[in-house]
């Protein structure tokens, strides 16, 4: 098992990475989350009907915290739950269960459950604290870790959420025998990312393992990858916890990405989309003469060898670019994009909305 640190003083926690057997497991998050009046376990509803893992977790769980009132609900798979229309629902069934401010919130599944287990846990009964168990490559490397939660509105994505650290995160590398093939390799676009922005040698082993990565389920390969974006993650959110600046780097790609997610109305995965959404960063930083042509080629080619898509610019609408105006990272006339010029290094700029929607409209 590999653990990666997240040193936030009073909110410190550790991301344990591994295949990890359902005891040890339980017996981290019973450690991590003390002596809870009550547990209630959000699960991603495809997850809890595929993977053989979650219910001896629960078992493991329950007999670790005897007489305590351990119980399950299932959310609806992916997306479909970020929305305040479930987290009512998921408040509602947690007021019905009886849970009080002794009480915690686990979440089991990828990315969207984290984010909706968190931000209930952050509203309920003014916050309640809560831990993760990531089943998803992208959930791994991204949602599980730095307390961002939040949901979608039909305007956009994540435009409702909140700040609130969990108290443990298990990367357990189990569940992704159980996880599509496509879903995976949609994970290693925040790979690619944290590569990028932070962490060259990140970025060259991907290039040196790119097929064997897309097509594989090596778990130690994976192991490393996946500390490596955490440690990328981990030492930014370190620095920068609630994003007042450089913790905006780790939007890389997501301006125009978050807008072609939505506007297909998430049938693009998260992952998919940011691959497409740094191709654009890319391309608009040619014209802020930031990114050299060479390194969008590099890009290009090393996502297009994970399976992950590049050809942002056919997918570009009026619908799509017009979405950017309620991007979070607006100001006033203005949205603040990531550029990348050398790998492993990236600055913040505000591009004017009207230069960006021409620079993006005028692709063919």
């Amino acid at each position: 098992m590999i653990t990666i640190p997240v040193p936030l003083g009073a909110r410190a926690y550790d991301v344990r990475i591994g295949v990890i057997d359902p005891g040890e497991a339980a017996a981290i998050l019973a450690a991590a989350l003390g002596k809870p009046s009550g547990v209630a376990v959000l699960v991603d509803g495809q997850v809890g009907r595929l993977s053989p893992r979650v219910a001896p977790l629960l078992a493991a769980l329950a007999a670790r915290l005897p007489n305590i009132n351990v119980r399950r609900y299932d959310l609806p798979a992916g997306e479909a739950c970020k929305n305040l229309m479930e987290i009512q629902r998921t408040a509602e069934w947690m007021a019905a269960q009886g849970f009080d401010r002794g009480a915690v919130v686990l979440a089991i599944g990828g990315g969207a459950t984290s984010d909706h287990a968190g931000f209930v846990a952050s509203i309920y009964l003014r916050g309640i604290p809560f831990a993760i168990c990531a089943t998803t490559l992208l959930a791994m490397v991204d949602a599980s870790v730095g307390g961002k939660t939040g949901v979608d509105l039909q305007a956009g994505k994540n435009l409702v959420g909140s700040f609130h650290q969990p108290r443990a995160v298990l990367a357990d590398l189990g569940f992704l025998a159980t996880l599509p093939a496509r879903e995976r390799v949609a994970g290693l676009a925040e790979v690619v990312k944290c590569g990028l922005i932070a962490d060259a040698a990140l970025l060259e082993r991907l290039e040196a393992e790119a097929e064997a990565l897309a097509k594989e389920s090596d778990t130690t390969a994976l192991a490393t990858i996946i500390a490596a974006a955490v440690k990328v993650k981990a030492d930014v959110v370190t620095e920068d916890e609630r994003e007042s600046g450089r913790r905006a780097i780790l939007n890389f790609g997501h301006t125009v990405g978050h807008a072609l997610e939505a506007e297909s109305n998430y049938q693009l995965l998260h992952g998919e989309a940011i691959a497409l959404g740094m191709m654009a960063a890319l391309s608009l930083g040619g014209t802020q003469g930031v990114t050299p042509p060479e390194l969008r080629a590099r890009t290009g080619r090393l996502l297009a060898r994970l399976g992950l898509p590049v050809d942002f610019e056919r997918r570009l609408s009026p619908a799509v670019v017009g979405r950017i105006d309620v991007d979070k990272k607006r100001r006033g006339e203005a949205v603040r994009f990531v550029f990348v010029g050398t790998p492993g290094t990236a600055e913040l700029r505000d591009l004017p909305l009207a230069e960006a929607r021409r620079l993006l409209g005028a692709a063919p």
